[in-house]
């Protein structure tokens, strides 16, 4: 990532994000931003602080999930010797490190209710206290909050704060999923073998079919671009013949049908998949596609005339 561009894209969509959030890092506002999980969230926070006037400051991230209440309480405003037990010395938090910078709050729907308090007042006078100070500090922060939880129902259930959610939300911000912007994914997926690389130089080249990317492309991914990264990494990695087939893509990427619910649908659905995706990166080669398997051609034609493959190929 860098100061360029918060990920990488070409599509619509992708690109009206850039925009918004080009136009965002000039304003010296809170903002939210939403969206599922593994959408770039943080992608997209970082990237606005390097576009912003801050961008010599500190960026600091803040995990609202990653704590309980009087941990997350002095991780996020510090605390004064004697404050807590443990608490041996003073300790700053982290809206003084990110003082005249950007502090990110991801996953703020887990904040408590106290926490919740204190956070508003900081957003409105930029003043708070360290867990048992009485000194009130004074900040210059950019608060930039982060969730894929559904907030105006947690407002409804008084769960989350209105006054909170309205101080954030001077600009709100929401990412699209990967299944709205599937022409991205080849590109995607080239950046994540770039970084695999980087990472592990000595990596042998590798290449996916066209069938596999196409593959890629018609899935739903629900855990959106993470579970992407985490899928290329995976079979880049552990593929051993140069190529990565369609066939070698996990299971609820390629199913060409439901499951079902018995052993044995679960086993012929699997089956299919198998010979089906082996046939695509073959052009329909069964000679070919029966060596992908490690079978032999009769064996390769068993199956082939048992499911009717040439029906589902048609």
């Amino acid at each position: 990532m860098n100061a360029e561009c918060p990920g990488v894209g070409e599509s619509t969509a992708f690109q009206e994000i850039v925009r918004q959030a080009t136009i965002f890092a000039r304003v010296n506002r809170p903002l939210l931003i939403r969206g599922e999980r593994g959408t770039g969230k943080e992608l997209v926070a970082r990237f606005i602080h390097l576009k912003s006037s801050r961008i010599e400051q500190n960026y600091v991230t803040v995990n609202c999930a990653a704590f309980q209440e009087e941990l997350f309480l002095s991780d996020m405003f510090g605390h004064e010797k004697g404050a807590f037990t443990g608490a041996v010395q003073s300790k700053p938090g982290k809206l003084e490190l990110a003082h005249c910078g950007t502090l990110f709050l991801d996953e703020i729907a887990n904040m408590t209710r106290t926490a919740q308090e204190k956070l508003l007042r900081v957003i409105e006078y930029q003043k708070f206290e360290r867990i048992g100070g009485t000194e009130s500090l004074q900040v210059d922060v950019r608060i930039i909050a982060a969730t894929n939880a559904p907030l105006e129902e947690m407002m409804q259930n008084g769960e989350f704060l209105p006054d909170l959610y309205d101080r954030l939300c001077f600009a709100e911000l929401t990412l699209p999923p990967l299944r709205k912007r599937r022409e991205d994914i080849p590109m995607l997926i080239d950046h994540i073998v770039q970084q695999l690389h980087a990472e592990i130089p000595d990596l042998e080249r590798k290449t996916f079919t066209q069938s596999a990317v196409k593959e890629m492309q018609a899935y739903h991914w629900p855990g959106n671009i993470r579970q992407l990264k985490n899928v290329v990494e995976r079979l880049y990695i552990f593929d051993e013949d140069g190529v990565i087939h369609a066939s070698e893509l996990p299971l609820e990427i390629t199913a060409v049908e439901p499951l079902g619910k018995t052993f044995h649908e679960r086993v012929t659905a699997f089956e299919k998949t198998l010979l089906t995706n082996a046939l695509k990166d073959c052009q329909g080669n069964q000679r070919a596609a029966a060596q992908v398997l490690g079978m032999s051609y009769d064996q390769f034609r068993h199956y082939f005339k048992k499911y009717k493959l040439g029906e589902l190929l048609a």
